[in-house]
């Protein structure tokens, strides 16, 4: 039980930040994993699609609440304010990449 709780109060200070997401669908779809993993906090920095449209909120399934209280802002700065670490996965070149 108290096990539970670390792990909890460990997710909850876990912040996701999409930065200029344009389909709705994959804002959508990263919402439902997170609520899936326990994490709530969702950054959406300039986003290019509705993040609370029909086709989000249809991908979100269950965690239509993390795509209401996500915060929007317009730079990467403004979301990582507060912020002790930031780890960011960028693209590798491969076979699937276009040129």
């Amino acid at each position: 039980m108290v096990q539970t709780s670390l792990k909890q109060i460990a997710l909850s200070s876990v912040r996701i930040v999409l930065v200029a997401p344009a389909g709705p669908l994959n804002v959508g779809s990263v919402a439902r994993v997170m609520k899936n993993f326990g994490l709530s906090q969702l950054v959406l920095v300039a986003p290019q699609c509705d993040p609370q449209g029909e086709e989000a909120m249809q991908m979100a399934v269950h965690a239509k609440d993390l795509l209401h209280q996500a915060q929007q802002v317009q730079t990467i700065p403004e979301a990582l304010f507060g912020c002790e670490q930031a780890i960011a996965p960028q693209p590798v070149k491969g076979d699937s990449m276009p040129p």
